[in-house]
């Protein structure tokens, strides 16, 4: 610090006189430079008074000053300290999972069974057994005939077939037979791998062997040496009925829709939802649309938050009987979609068997369609159910 004064003397005794902590003092023509510690900084004040001079200070020095100082530095530091901290929890969890594949069944149908099952988001990575996701899928579902769960990030992968297809035995890492996962006659059969246990025109039921992943090998003599395991590879086509069976009542009630609505904003973090809206109308019918985003760092680094734009819209219900023609048109349009999503699956449709009868107030859709589609699921096979060579072909 620095006194400025005629008496600077004076100041320098009145200041030890006082007791006051003062070291290195300099003096000057007309002022005097000294360290002092802050209690005697304070002090100072009454007696530079009596000493008709002024006091300024010229430097902070010590661990509280440099502590001020650096005090945004350390809360920056500390920040990235605990975003990393953050960042390595959030990362031991599952905060996503998504589907791939899957035409007969919607995210949110197979999403509801694997949190039946505990599976949902928040679940501990080390809780997670995919082999368990693949397996409790293919067995409640038949028309899965494959699926492959893998973790990455923090999101669960779960990619499913739901005929047979040449990339499963590109990807699958375990050998397997073919089953069939239907009733049907085979239409044609081209065999890339493995040994085919049927032809062209057989009558096949659900669950029979149709290519064996247990291919036999043969010595020099046409003996039997050897067996080995292979991820079978087929392409196979049947003949099959697909049963549609659909049915409403003429009177309905049909929805008008007012100009009425309400629009809020949902925070999710977390298990918690927080709800921002204000004004908010009540309404007697109402729908509700709900547009969801979870926020993610990358493609599978997703976090536990999300938001969502919600509409809740009046609506008037309106009791209305649909006249035959129109009962008739309706269903038509539901066939026609039914159709639609066969095509997508790659299954060719022969002939559609489908009666629509309207009576009793009500429109009935009832048989089938004969296709042909592409058939077979995996079957998992290991050295345990290798066939025993006897001895006789061994010595052989």
């Amino acid at each position: 610090m620095k006194f400025t004064g005629l008496d600077k003397i004076r100041f320098i005794n009145l200041c030890k006189n006082n007791k006051l902590n003062i070291w290195k003092i300099t003096s000057e023509n007309d002022y005097v430079i000294m360290c002092c510690d802050v209690a005697s900084f304070y002090k100072m004040k009454k007696l530079r008074r009596k000493c008709n001079g002024s006091i300024k200070l010229l430097q902070r020095r010590g661990l509280l000053f440099q502590t001020i100082k650096y005090k945004k530095h350390i809360f920056f530091v500390v920040g990235i300290i605990l975003f990393f901290v953050i960042a390595k929890i959030i990362t031991l969890y599952v905060w996503n999972i998504s589907f791939e594949g899957n035409y007969s069944h919607t995210d949110i149908e197979l999403m509801n069974f694997l949190n039946k099952n505990k599976i949902d988001n928040g679940i501990r990575k080390s809780k997670i057994d995919c082999e368990e996701i693949e397996y409790l899928l293919r067995t409640n579902y038949d028309d899965i005939t494959w699926v492959s769960a893998e973790v990455r990030g923090t999101r669960i992968f779960i990619h499913i077939k739901e005929n047979f297809d040449t990339y499963i035995a590109k990807v699958e890492d375990k050998p397997y037979n073919i089953i069939s996962n239907v009733d049907g006659m085979i239409d044609s059969i081209v065999t890339r791998s493995g040994t085919p246990k049927i032809k062209v025109g057989d009558e096949v039921k659900k669950g029979q062997l149709l290519v064996s992943g247990i291919i036999e090998i043969y010595g020099d003599s046409e003996e039997l040496i050897n067996y080995r395991l292979v991820n079978s590879d087929s392409d196979i086509y049947a003949r099959t009925y697909i049963e549609y069976n659909d049915e409403f009542e003429l009177k309905h009630i049909e929805k008008e829709y007012t100009d009425r609505k309400n629009n809020i904003l949902q925070v999710d973090i977390l298990d918690k939802a927080f709800y921002l809206s204000l004004f908010q109308k009540k309404f007697k019918n109402y729908d509700i649309v709900k547009d969801y985003k979870q926020l993610s760092i990358t493609d599978n680094f997703y976090l536990p938050m999300g938001y969502s734009n919600i509409s809740i819209k009046e609506y008037k219900n309106i009791y209305r009987i649909y006249t035959e023609d129109e009962a008739r048109a309706i269903e038509e349009s539901k066939i026609e979609f039914f159709m639609q999503k066969l095509n997508e699956k790659g299954i060719q449709i022969i002939e559609n068997n489908v009666t629509i009868v309207v009576e009793n107030e009500k429109c009935i859709a009832t048989g089938n369609f004969l296709v042909v589609e592409k058939i077979g699921e995996v079957q998992y096979v290991d050295d345990t159910m290798l066939p025993k060579i006897s001895s006789s072909e061994s010595e052989t």
